[in-house]
């Protein structure tokens, strides 16, 4: 679709459709080990992205390090969306296996794309917040991919027609080496979420979030190394109002490498509950409050059984 002002490189990807020309920017600090190119994408060569008014843009954001094995299916998974107006942006860690040579390799599809060292991946994922200019943000973990290629207009549609919340969040499906599981949660608010003591219920790679929630919450507290994620939600439901919406929305893999598998996000989300003040509630009601929402949880996902992958269609058919 032409829009004066604008111009479309590639009608084929989101991110090279609606671009504005502009000035070239780049910037970063060089990798200690690598005296080479440190930043790119569609910015370094005049290219920009805006808000339309019946077409916000939506930034998404994925951090990376050393993420060559699922990082190209993750790229394909959001340059490929039907949704117009799409900025991607990746902040990488100073990879050292093949991650900024495919980072290279779709400098022309990615709007903007930096490696420098960072202190944590959330770390990463501020530096791109700080460089989005999206009205809807999302993040997307490296090794995950998006259900198809309408997720983003359907979440989208979904923050259009309520203009009175501050985000969107959907299903997941676990995605395995053999098979998948399709985990479906439900509304929740902040105290519910608190009390259930975990971050399942909101899926942080299935949350679209507007920028005026984030500049209410602020960015993600990176005091938290690994559970800095399940704050950020917290904060966004103690602030603004996040909306269910009944569909898949990701595909969330579970390998031995993920940080999920590691099992090290456990003892940071005591601190988390800590500092959310969970102490102040009566034991019984913790208990209560538990049990009545995994027991949900539960009743909701009892027929989900696993679906083994067929060759490399990962499309959800009913």
């Amino acid at each position: 679709m032409s829009v004066d002002g604008f111009v479309t490189l590639n009608d084929k990807y989101a991110t090279t459709r609606l671009l504005l020309p502009g000035e070239a920017t780049c910037g970063g600090m060089l990798c200690g080990f690598r005296q080479s190119q440190t930043c790119g994408g569609l910015r370094s060569k005049g290219y920009f992205k805006k808000s339309l008014g019946d077409r916000p843009l939506v930034s998404v954001i994925t951090t990376t390090f050393n993420s060559e094995k699922y990082f190209t299916e993750t790229i394909e998974s959001v340059i490929t969306q039907r949704y117009d107006n799409i900025e991607y942006i990746v902040v990488d860690g100073c990879s050292t296996d093949g991650t900024v040579d495919i980072l290279r390799r779709y400098d022309d599809r990615i709007d903007f794309w930096l490696s420098e060292p960072d202190g944590s991946m959330y770390e990463a994922i501020n530096k791109g917040i700080a460089q989005s200019r999206g009205e809807i943000i999302a993040v997307l973990n490296s090794d995950d991919r998006y259900i198809n290629e309408d997720v983003v207009s359907q979440m989208v549609k979904w923050l259009r027609i309520s203009p009175d919340v501050g985000g969107v969040y959907g299903d997941l499906i676990r995605l395995y080496a053999t098979h998948t599981r399709y985990k479906k949660v439900f509304q929740v608010g902040y105290r519910r979420y608190l009390l259930s003591q975990g971050g399942t219920f909101v899926p942080h790679p299935a949350l679209f979030v507007r920028r005026n929630c984030i500049e209410k919450t602020g960015v993600y507290d990176t005091r938290y190394r690994y559970a800095s994620d399940y704050d950020f939600i917290l904060r966004c439901l103690k602030y603004c109002r996040l909306q269910y919406i009944n569909m898949p929305v990701t595909y969330f893999r579970v390998h031995a490498a993920s940080i999920t598998s590691s099992g090290v996000i456990s003892k940071e989300k005591l601190a988390v509950l800590k500092d959310h003040g969970i102490d102040r509630y009566w034991r019984l009601e913790k208990k209560i409050m538990y049990i009545f929402l995994w027991g949900k949880y539960a009743l909701l996902n009892v027929f989900n059984r696993k679906r083994a992958l067929r060759g490399r269609n990962l499309r959800v058919t009913d």
